[in-house]
């Protein structure tokens, strides 16, 4: 499975934004691999608003190709990530 980030994190200038996908709502948010950030939409990145990703009780997993060409994010650069 390909994974996709949106760039560096606005908050640390350290990680990379991992797109994932809450289970519980299906939103596709940027989660930082470094400082845990979270980024709701491209907005927030620009605004650097983000939320702490650990106060947040949902589960979330990769999103995919199909869940971010539904999103917010369907019209952002993003860039896959090498494994």
């Amino acid at each position: 499975m390909t994974t996709y980030h949106v760039g560096n994190c606005p908050a640390c200038r350290n990680g990379r934004l991992f797109l994932f996908r809450e289970t519980d709502t299906g939103d596709v948010y940027g989660h930082c691999e470094e400082c845990e950030q979270g980024f709701r939409s491209p907005d927030e990145i620009d605004a650097n608003s983000g939320f702490p990703t650990l106060l947040n009780p949902s589960d979330a997993q990769w999103a995919t190709a199909e869940d971010i060409g539904q999103s917010v994010w369907a019209n952002y650069t993003l860039f896959p990530a090498l494994a």
